[in-house]
């Protein structure tokens, strides 16, 4: 294939290329990683499950095939998540019988992280520090810090204070990459709200935060609207800007937002028709276009995932009476062969 016909090359001016990869798949993915793309994620294998299942027992070997083959193809990392509600062994919050206190806790974020820094910061640009601190919804009655943060063990223990910690202490060990805030629904006017206080807390806190991660799963419609307000309300924090999840439901062609699906939206998606599928690459022509046009703060633009054969999205299950279905969310099919918006995503550079 020819090197004109690469879509990180063509995006150059613009942003990186990048995709989520895992342990298990990334040699099948080589090719094409190193035709189209010029970043790349760990989908799962840097959270503390993956690296840290026990206290100071450190398993990296699944990461390490990732960095390896990444360092191979000349791909720079960028590092996802180990502070995350989910996938961190309950280790962490206990002290023997006890509960853990937020030093205890603040400790071991410290050792983890320079563990990890050690190992790979030669070829990581960029961290997700921490991930998904904030609440989906305000639950009835809370107030303050519990109207904010999610209700996780990590704030239970500590309130908000663990998301400082873990930025003080990626930014010791790391203070040559850039250090991100990475969440979900980002352009809910809600949750945006409740983002931009976490990172003016941050920010008040004298931690440095370099960067907001959009994560940009689409399950409904998406609110083109509402995405460039966001991009420029998170900017205007004097944030920069990854997409770091990016794949678009079948869900998302159907021209609404209704989340979870009603019966009739369920039956369509077990459908799968081909118009619906091929309706999601229109979705990507319209985003790529608003991402390029705000590529004065946009560095990066990373698919959760490389192609349709894998996608975390199969086995998503969107309502309690709905099934996991086979979905075709990115932008290389089952054969990892560009879709034909690749073209034209090229051709509009």
């Amino acid at each position: 294939m020819s090197n004109i016909l690469s879509l990180a090359k063509s995006y150059e001016k613009y942003f990186k290329i990048g995709a989520a990869v895992a342990s298990g798949n990334i040699h099948s993915y080589t090719e094409v990683l190193r035709e189209h793309f010029n970043s790349v994620t760990p989908e799962n294998e840097m959270k503390y499950i993956s690296t840290e299942p026990e206290e100071g027992k450190f398993t990296f070997g699944d990461a390490d095939k990732i960095f390896d083959t990444a360092r191979a193809l000349g791909i720079k990392v960028r590092a996802h998540a180990p502070v995350w509600h989910n996938q961190t062994g309950a280790w962490m919050f206990k002290d023997g019988d006890k509960t853990a206190s937020p030093e205890l806790i603040y400790q071991r974020i410290d050792a983890h992280s320079k563990a990890l820094c050690e190992r790979y910061n030669a070829d990581v640009y960029a961290w997700d520090v921490v991930n998904e601190a904030v609440t989906d919804a305000v639950p009835e009655g809370a107030e303050g810090d519990a109207a904010i943060y999610r209700d996780s063990d990590y704030f239970k223990l500590c309130g908000a204070d663990f998301i400082a910690a873990a930025f003080r202490s990626m930014d010791k060990y790391s203070p040559n990459a850039q250090l991100f805030y990475n969440d979900y629904n980002e352009c809910d006017p809600a949750k945006r709200g409740r983002i931009v206080s976490l990172i003016k807390r941050l920010k008040e806190q004298g931690c440095r935060v370099d960067g907001l991660g959009m994560q940009q799963h689409y399950f409904g419609s998406p609110d083109y609207d509402e995405l460039k307000r966001s991009i420029e309300i998170y900017a205007g924090l004097g944030l920069r800007l990854h997409i770091t999840e990016l794949d678009v439901s079948i869900m998302a062609t159907f021209g609404h937002n209704v989340f979870p699906p009603s019966a009739e939206d369920i039956e369509r998606l077990k459908a799968s028709r081909p118009e619906d599928i091929a309706a999601i690459e229109d979705i990507y022509l319209k985003l790529f276009e608003i991402y390029r046009s705000y590529s004065d703060v946009i560095d990066c633009v990373t698919t959760w995932g490389v192609a349709d054969d894998y996608t975390w999205m199969d086995g998503f299950v969107p309502h309690d009476n709905a099934p996991a279905v086979k979905q075709y969310p990115l932008l290389f099919d089952v054969k990892h062969a560009p879709k034909t918006c690749v073209e034209k995503l090229i051709a509009e550079t």
